[in-house]
């Protein structure tokens, strides 16, 4: 997990190597406490998800502060659970791992819980 990935000038993430992204969506609501840098260490904002075989990055519609991005690896992703509600839309919900350095120590960093609703489109109506 990351704050403020490297984007481009248009807001889309700059692609790692073998990196594909499989789905773009407008209008997501995406909720995640402790966000360091976030006031209140939460956000409460629309976003757009970049959805790759690698990971999920969200960019702010509005950035608050210093607050424009916030990525997560799909290796530090676990307990995730997909809901397709019949009168409500579609989302997730989760855990995020912090990426931690091999020279600190884990327990110093906490797991992060997160909500992903998709507003507009449901998950899977456009794939790239």
């Amino acid at each position: 997990m990351a704050l403020n990935p490297n984007l481009y000038g248009n807001g889309m993430p700059i692609v790692f190597i073998n990196e594909i992204f499989v789905l773009i969506r407008d209008n997501v609501k995406f909720v995640v406490e402790k966000i360091p840098g976030a006031p209140d260490g939460m956000t409460k904002t629309k976003w757009k998800i970049y959805f790759s075989n690698v990971r999920m990055v969200f960019v702010a519609d509005k950035p608050t502060n210093n607050f424009i991005a916030f990525d997560m690896p799909l290796l530090y992703v676990r307990g995730e659970k997909f809901n397709q509600p019949i009168f409500h839309c579609n989302n997730i919900l989760g855990l995020v791992e912090h990426v931690v350095l091999d020279n600190l120590h884990r327990a110093f960093y906490s797991t992060y819980s997160f909500k992903i609703l998709f507003k507009e489109g449901g998950w899977f109506s456009v794939l790239l």
